[in-house]
């Protein structure tokens, strides 16, 4: 099910699984990229999902401020019921800077890890999540 669409950004949701997949492709500007955030945290609140795949694989950097407030958001979506996030790391040093900064945010409430495949993401989301 698709739960958002713009350029360079798709999220879907998948029931079976109640997983949402984040696809992020080149430069998202600042309002789309926030509008893609709350967007997840919008659909998490109203919907059973369990866990998040971030596929940032060929995204470009994000602003710090723009990294800060998907930080901002993670409170919500641990109260939504997240429990597992996964970002595919992306082939952009400084989006990986980026996303690397973001996991070092307190993130205890979740197991948050990176992976160079959506694979190897959503494997290791089957693998700690408890059905």
């Amino acid at each position: 099910m698709k739960v958002f669409q713009a350029p360079n950004v798709s999220i879907e949701y998948f029931a079976s699984s109640m997983q949402i997949h984040q696809t992020w492709n080149d430069f998202v500007s600042s309002d789309v990229f926030r509008e893609a955030i709350d967007q997840t945290v919008l659909f998490a609140r109203k919907h059973p999902v369990r866990s998040i795949v971030s596929d940032a694989l060929k995204q470009r950097a994000v602003s710090p401020d723009d990294s800060a407030y998907a930080s901002s958001v993670m409170p919500e979506l641990y109260k939504a019921g997240i429990e597992v996030m996964a970002f595919v790391i992306p082939e952009n040093i400084f989006t990986k800077m980026a996303l690397r900064k973001f996991a070092g945010v307190e993130n205890a409430a979740i197991h948050l890890q990176f992976f160079s495949s959506v694979k190897d993401a959503v494997e290791w989301i089957e693998s700690v999540v408890v059905s």
